[in-house]
């Protein structure tokens, strides 16, 4: 029986398989860093090859924050079993997109969920000098040769991204046959992840952040940070100034004035009788250092954010009062008809729900215990708080069109 004739081509036998990745190897919010060094050790791929696998083109400034979130990349993570919005949140894009002007340029691991084998995108973020997870303070350099380190896959065609361009040490555990090791993410940890997630997407714009790196947990430095207390600080004798207690006696002005009444006196019953006393000795000058829970400490910041305060000297020591945010709110809003003031309304209460929960969450992230600058100046400003919807557009699209039927 004459056998079968195996005719080689000239450029050898080529076998094209798609990588494997597990799925608990990468967990949710990890950076597109911890994906390429973990699909590189696991396949054996240099720092080069991984890269022309995730569509990454070396000669960018910022290969790992593209525009948009490569194909190749999307499909490969498709092909993977990983869910579309993981493989978006890597390169930071989709609803994290905002947070790319906050991405540092060098690589910054947490000690212990390095030590789990992951590395979140919350690591690469400027305002962080701890992780959010377990305090820990960010290394940006080789544990074991002390060098720089880029947010960068590299150019290496034999070493893979996981390891230093320098002493080639990994910065992610690796086995024994080299394969990426890491842990199950707990529900909680990435519960928290998200939850300052979308307390920088807040805040994105506030210029605390291009002061100094690492505002965020800064003050866990011993004698880095000083406290400043936030007090009311009420002049001898009559005041040289007219308090103004009423916005402009507009329609609207009035009914955006009530509703924030109605909505404070909800929240002010909604405190225990510790939290009135504190509050009412905030307001008249004493020097109270903690408050009692955070439902007086988000009330006071709330009011301070909506309406100023009834004592201008407790924001500032000179004359007249804060800035109004409801103003502030007002002037952001699109345009609307004249009979749309029950829209504004309803936007507006959705307004205060919203920033009474960011204030909530603001004070547990941060753990706020006292009335302090450095907690005030990482607030949300009203105008966050502003949606534009678009029912309202495809609404006004449909009055214009039977508006030409009509006059033609």
């Amino acid at each position: 029986m004459p056998l079968p004739v195996f005719i080689v081509p000239p450029g050898g036998v080529k076998v094209v398989a798609l990588p494997k990745l597990p799925g608990h190897l990468f967990a949710p919010y990890e950076s597109a860093w911890a994906w390429a060094a973990k699909l590189a050790a696991a396949n054996a791929l240099s720092a080069c090859e991984v890269s022309g696998l995730l569509g990454i083109a070396a000669p960018q400034s910022d290969p790992l924050l593209p525009e948009q979130t490569p194909r190749v990349a999307q499909a490969l993570g498709r092909g993977l079993g990983f869910p579309a919005g993981r493989i978006r949140d890597a390169f930071l894009d989709g609803p994290v997109q905002c947070l790319k002007p906050l991405m540092h340029e060098r690589l910054r691991l947490c000690p212990e969920c390095a030590r789990h084998g992951h590395h979140f995108i919350i690591h690469q973020l400027r305002p962080f000098a701890c992780c959010p997870l377990h305090g820990l303070p960010l290394r940006d350099h080789c544990r074991r040769c002390g060098a720089p380190q880029a947010y960068a896959l590299g150019n290496s065609m034999v070493f893979g991204p996981v390891s230093c361009a320098t002493c080639r040490a990994p910065q992610l555990p690796l086995s024994v046959g080299g394969q990426p090791v890491a842990g199950v993410m707990a529900a909680r940890s990435v519960e928290l992840i998200a939850r300052w997630l979308a307390f920088l997407r807040r805040r994105v714009t506030l210029p605390a952040w291009s002061d100094m790196d690492g505002v965020l947990g800064a003050r866990q430095f011993e004698g880095s940070v000083r406290r400043q207390r936030m007090q009311a600080i009420i002049p001898p004798g009559p005041a040289p100034y007219r308090l103004v207690s009423r916005w402009p006696a507009s329609l609207q002005h009035a009914c955006l004035e009530r509703c924030y009444w109605r909505q404070a006196n909800v929240l002010w019953r909604q405190c225990d009788d510790h939290g009135r006393q504190w509050y009412r000795g905030v307001v008249r000058g004493l020097r109270i250092d903690a408050a009692p829970g955070a439902q007086a400490l988000a009330f006071a910041y709330w009011r301070m954010t909506w309406q100023g305060c009834s004592n201008p000297y407790l924001l500032r020591r000179a004359h007249g009062l804060p800035l109004y945010g409801i103003a502030e709110w007002e002037a952001s809003q699109c345009a609307h008809d004249d009979d749309d003031i029950d829209v504004t309304m309803s936007a507006f209460e959705d307004a205060l729900a919203a920033s009474w929960a960011d204030w909530l969450d603001c004070i547990d992230l941060l753990g706020a215990k006292e009335l302090e600058r450095e907690t005030w100046r990482l607030r949300a400003p009203p105008s966050t708080f502003v949606l534009f919807p678009k029912s309202k557009k495809r609404r006004g699209t449909k009055f214009f069109a039977q508006l030409l039927r009509s006059t033609a």
